[in-house]
């Protein structure tokens, strides 16, 4: 009752009279206790005449509160209607009191107020409604807002209101509705919505519900929501909202799977050409789909590697279900490129140059993209076997194709050979006196990283990704590749690349010394290295036990730091884990990285990237053919038996090994002889992997890559250029179609850029908001074309006539929020009613 005493006061503020009708006599007795200073609380009964007469002629300065209870006669039989419209009425009844303290003048509202009395009884409701409200909100927008309120959600948009319930019916609760829809129906707000579905989104049912709508909705959706009109834009729209937006993406999806089985939609798509399928994502299963389809047309090469990138491109531009696929359409792209060159290559070689020539300035790539396909395939987030008939022509191809006739094309060359030397490499044992020396000699801070098994295809992967990074620069420059020494194990290749003047075995297993030094471990190298003021670390050390603090002490005490690194050849290298080979090179590129990134926060002055040998690798077990004789190595002496060499004395020649004596090949020894296999050959050993293996002359084991890496003081990098290519200043129907160009190529320097477009009025959206990629690599500016259609949403129909502005947002580097960009376009907005037909 206070607050009926706190209205009186607040209309006393401004009028003498206040009339007050209380049909029902309930606050006769409150009347009698009122105490309102300075008003003459009066009732009404059968005195009007006298009454009026009282507060217009007798006093006309006091203030009169007029109370009249029962029923009031109408138009000329209530003797006092004139100054009730004068000075106007006030009710306490509950739905006018509401409407007062709201604020609430539009047409109707009162029966919203009666129809939805628990939402009404709830003050905390009432309380969070207030704000909400606007002046000459009628039924419709006070509804839509008292949904908003019980779902806690900001905006009362049907956008908005049909996320929340889509997401939380997602989530699997048991039942026909979801909690919040439940909230709704509680309060009687439950039609409103499904009126609301009608009306705008076009959804019709005899027993509407959120399985019903969501079943509805997709289905529209796979047919691309065919039809015309308001509706059937405002559901698109909303569609693409709902499942592009982080808030509700996921549910979408899981939804998404549901309505797919449901509706048994792989069935539905089994004899569909994929092609067909190409627009379309509703559904996880088109995915699949076009993935098979596409690992056997690439399989059977009836499909070109060309038209298997662009098909990769768009579903990545366009499919929300792109990221669950990622690593098998990255397969599929890696394989058409792979097999394409298998069946162009042509694997001639002149001579030993021509061969170390053409293995690192072309060949390596397809040793490359096999790995990568291998990894790509095996990290598939369904582990899906979609790509195991292609797994299989690749792992047949690239041996046949590539790795069998390069051995035996590249033995043939060995067979003449009297020394292990090249015109076009510079020796593995001369990279101290090539690479460091220089700079040691000019007082420069070096660091080298050798990376056990870094192969020349891995080394340029590395580059390419430090060269991602913004103020470093790598350079992998084919002239700077070594001849690794033979036998390329690991003893050799590390002592090779210490300061030395001479180089060889020891005749005890596989040691290596140098200068007549032992050159096997950290401490052994430590000690070489001191001649020239240099040390030797793991990088493990580095990785994890060394702040940057740290790190600036050990290079300020020495000039010259080897830091040795080992995952590759520590996974490659053992019967149990070789064929993780492929998810260890991706590995160790993240660790070579950070140790990059570590070491030149340090003040690392340069840093190379080398390695002790290569490997080769396959993952189909060796069979019987692809190892020598049982009988073989035969000798006087053997100091070392492994797959791919044996170091001995007095060996005895053998057709499917080649003999070199420790002279020529640039080795220390007298009588030291050493044996490897011809072209891929392994020798028989019990215990050891078949897969990865290294030691031998193959040109995967013996071309050594060198990376120099250095760090500038600026940013090197940046992002590709956009520009708006407007034709037309206005828009007359309910789309428009937008070019947009890439300015340039993306480079390793030059990066891809994601923006997100979209039409406003101020800062009100009135369109969809799609993403585009432009990451085109083309040198063609043809090919650096894209457009978008923008679909003008309901709220546009608000701002017809306006100025509309078309901008471009970038996401905001480590968040999930957006920026604008400077570039923009405007057009007017000049629709017509039958521009609702157009869609």
């Amino acid at each position: 009752m206070t607050s009926i005493a706190a209205r009186l006061g607040r209309l006393f503020e401004t009028q003498r009279v206040v009339f007050w009708h209380d049909p029902a006599g309930e606050h006769t007795a409150f009347l009698e206790a009122l105490d309102l200073p300075g008003v003459e609380a009066v009732r009404v009964q059968n005195n009007e005449f006298a009454l009026k007469h009282r507060f217009l002629r007798e006093e006309p300065e006091t203030k009169f509160l007029v109370y009249r209870s029962g029923q009031v006669s109408e138009k000329t039989g209530n003797w006092l209607l004139d100054q009730e419209l004068a000075w106007g009425v006030f009710s306490a009844d509950k739905a006018t009191l509401l409407r007062q303290d709201l604020g609430l003048d539009g047409e109707d509202v009162d029966e919203v107020v009666a129809a939805h009395e628990a939402f009404f009884a709830d003050e905390t409701l009432v309380v969070a409604l207030k704000p909400r409200l606007a002046k000459g909100d009628g039924p419709l927008q006070v509804r839509a807002k008292m949904s908003a309120v019980l779902l806690e959600e900001k905006d009362h948009s049907l956008r908005e209101i049909t996320r929340r319930l889509l997401v939380e019916h997602a989530s699997g609760k048991k039942g026909k509705h979801t909690a919040s829809f439940d909230r709704l129906a509680e309060h009687d707000l439950d039609a409103y919505f499904w009126q609301g579905a009608a009306s705008i989104y076009g959804y019709e049912s005899a027993q509407p519900s959120m399985a019903d709508f969501v079943l509805w909705l997709f289905t529209q959706a796979s047919l691309r929501f065919p039809g015309q009109g308001t509706a059937v834009r405002n559901i698109r729209l909303d569609f693409e909202s709902w499942r592009n937006d982080r808030r509700s993406q996921q549910a979408m999806q899981k939804l998404a799977e549901k309505v797919a089985q449901d509706i048994s939609y792989a069935d539905q798509i089994e004899n569909r050409d994929f092609r067909d399928l190409l627009e379309d994502d509703v559904f996880p299963q088109t995915e699949q789909k076009i993935i098979s389809a596409l690992a056997g047309k690439v399989a059977d090469r009836t499909i070109s590697a060309g038209e298997v990138a662009e098909i990769v491109r768009k579903r990545k531009l366009n499919s929300l279900w792109y990221e669950r696929y990622e690593a098998a359409y990255q397969g599929l792209e890696t394989a058409a490129d792979l097999i394409t060159r298998l069946w162009t290559i042509d694997l001639s070689i002149t001579s030993f140059d021509d061969g170390l020539t053409k293995y690192r300035t072309g060949w390596y790539v397809i040793d490359q993209r096999y790995r990568q396909f291998l990894h790509q395939a095996s990290t598939l987030a369904d582990r899906s076997d979609v790509l195991e008939h292609l797994r299989e022509q690749i792992d047949r191809q690239y041996l046949a194709r590539f790795l069998q006739p390069l051995g035996e094309a590249w033995s043939r060359q060995l067979d003449a050979l009297t020394a292990w030397k090249s015109d076009v490499l510079r020796p593995q044992t001369k990279f101290f006196n090539d690479h460091v020396a220089p700079l040691h000699r000019k007082d420069r801070r070096v660091v080298v990283i050798i990376s056990d098994a870094l192969r020349y295809e891995v080394a340029d992967e590395l580059k390419s990704e430090i060269n991602g990074q913004d103020k470093y620069s790598a350079v992998l420059d084919a002239e700077m590749a070594m001849l690794g020494v033979l036998p390329s194990y690991t003893q050799m290749g590390m002592a090779a690349l210490l300061p030395h003047t001479t180089i060889g075995p020891t005749g005890k297993d596989d040691q290596v010394q140098v200068d007549g030094q032992a050159a096997g471990g950290a401490a052994n190298r430590s000690k070489i290295l001191a001649g020239v003021g240099g040390t030797a670390v793991k990088a493990d050390d580095v990785l994890r036990n060394m702040n940057r603090d740290g790190l600036r002490a050990l290079l300020q005490e020495h000039k010259v730091v080897y830091v040795y690194h080992n995952r590759i050849d520590a996974v490659g290298d053992k019967m149990e884990t070789e064929l993780n080979t492929p998810e260890a090179v991706a590995a160790a590129l993240e660790d070579l990285k950070t140790l990059v990134r570590k070491l030149m926060n340090a003040y690392a002055g340069t840093v190379m990237i080398t390695a002790d040998h290569g490997f080769l690798y396959q993952e189909v077990k060796p069979a019987d053919p692809d190892f020598v004789s049982e009988a073989l190595p035969q000798g006087d002496e053997i100091f070392k038996q492994a797959r791919r060499y044996v170091l001995g004395k007095g060996l005895k020649a053998a057709a499917a090994l080649h003999t070199f004596t420790a002279a020529q090949l640039g080795l220390d020894g007298e009588g030291m002889q050493v044996q490897v296999p011809r072209a891929n050959l392994r020798l028989r050993r019990s215990g050891s992997g078949t897969r990865f293996v290294h030691g031998g002359p193959s040109l995967q084991e013996i071309v050594v890559p060198v990376v120099k890496v250095t760090k500038k003081r600026t940013s090197d990098l940046s992002q590709v250029e956009v520009r708006i290519m407007a034709e037309g200043d206005k828009i007359t129907t309910g789309q428009i179609v937008v070019r947009f160009y890439q300015e340039d190529a993306v480079t390793e320097k030059v990066q891809a850029r994601t923006v997100r477009v979209g039409l406003y009025v101020d800062d009100v959206l009135i369109s969809n908001q799609p993403e585009l990629h432009f990451d085109r690599t083309s040198e063609d500016k043809r090919d650096r074309f894209q457009d978008v259609r923008l679909l003008l949403s309901r709220e546009a129909d608000e701002f017809n006539g306006r100025t509309v502005e078309l901008r471009l947002e970038e996401p905001i580097t480590g968040t999930t929020g957006w920026k604008t960009m400077p570039q923009k376009a405007t057009y007017a907005l000049k629709r017509s009613f039958t521009s609702d037909f157009d869609f």
